[in-house]
């Protein structure tokens, strides 16, 4: 494979995005029906129904789309509150407070269920509209979020938070994820940078690092486990019957931490922390003769699910650029950058915006 240099490629991706790729998604998957966001798109940008859209591919849209709309892209985003507004009027529980997990195609409640992961993309997408529009709303609702979760997902004696309550908010029996307190960590880190002043946020993100280096990262071999015991010791998957761990993750909480700690003002406390989980997920979550990031691996590194999706080259991307001025190989992280933006650009998006 041909390895261009990694600044011109990845700088060469940027006005595609916000120029072509991003104005196209937004035209496509928004719906005139209802106001909201498509969940599915299939062929020549043709929506496909499912019967339901989650609340979830709600929020990661209007997050893009208003994070966009503040890049000065090339696209008309001015109706986004009216895509707020869809959000708000068929997802939020107004009984309970909290936010039900998905409506049907026309916009009515279907599953009532309220999940952690689910909620962490409602502060995080509030938080990103409130950025480029300013509406008062998207911040008390932000608020009234974050305090629903502290009130109604404590577990009495437990470390951690619950991963999903019933309409009622009673809790449901669910095995334990990193995964749903790391988004939660990544929400209100971008919560704390649009409303500084409301120190709950940060709060919380308090809560979810002291999660990962108490819990969630075993430092002493280097694992990040994805499935954990109600008292949060590391679990083998239900169905495969091992420890798994997912390189992207890996990948992920490294941004997540670097970010964490610049907005605590100690800008290097992690990154002996995150220069293993980088070298780790370089090492063992590239696949040398095809190119791209295995989904599934054991703690040693043997594959699990070599099936390689898009959103891990996203946050390796973003891991590797952080890191190549902490401590690791410059030229190693650039010639693996150019790996992966090759193998994106080859095997993943095409110039029109279509995705694999």
């Amino acid at each position: 494979t041909k390895i261009n240099h990694p600044q011109p490629t990845v700088e060469h991706l940027t006005p595609s995005l916000l120029q072509r790729w991003v104005p196209k998604w937004y035209e496509a998957f928004s719906d005139p029906a209802t106001g909201g966001f498509y969940e599915r798109l299939g062929h020549s940008f043709k929506a496909v129904p499912l019967g339901q859209r989650r609340l979830l591919t709600q929020c990661r849209q209007l997050a893009i789309y208003s994070h966009a709309a503040m890049q000065d892209a090339g696209a008309d985003f001015s109706d986004l509150q009216d895509r707020f507004a869809f959000i708000v009027e068929c997802y939020r529980n107004k009984d309970t407070g909290g936010w039900i997990f998905s409506a049907d195609d026309e916009g009515r409640p279907l599953d009532n269920t309220c999940d952690l992961y689910t909620l962490a993309f409602v502060i995080f997408a509030f938080s990103h509209y409130f950025r480029c529009n300013y509406d008062p709303r998207a911040q008390e609702l932000t608020q009234d979020t974050l305090a629903f979760i502290d009130k109604n997902f404590r577990i009495s004696g437990v470390p951690g938070l619950q991963e999903a309550l019933d309409g009622q908010i009673y809790p449901l029996s669910r095995v334990r994820r990193h995964e749903s307190h790391m988004h939660l960590f990544e929400a209100c880190l971008f919560a704390a940078e649009t409303w500084p002043d409301d120190k709950a946020y940060m709060k919380m993100a308090d809560d979810m690092a002291g999660l990962f280096t108490d819990y969630f990262y075993d430092s002493d071999n280097n694992v990040l486990s994805e499935y954990f015991t109600d008292a949060l010791q590391p679990c083998a998957d239900p169905e495969k019957d091992k420890i798994i761990t997912e390189p992207g993750h890996y990948y992920e909480w490294i941004w997540l931490l670097k970010k964490y700690a610049r907005l605590r003002g100690t800008p290097d406390e992690y990154d002996g922390v995150c220069r293993a989980l980088l070298s780790w997920a370089n090492d063992h979550g590239w696949d040398n003769e095809y190119g791209g990031i295995y989904y599934e691996l054991t703690p040693d590194g043997d594959v699990v699910a070599d099936t390689k999706r898009l959103w891990p080259f996203a946050e390796a991307l973003k891991a590797n650029a952080l890191m190549i001025d902490s401590g690791v190989d410059k030229n190693m992280i650039k010639a693996h950058i150019a790996r992966m933006v090759t193998v994106f650009r080859d095997q993943y998006i095409d110039e029109r915006g279509f995705w694999t």
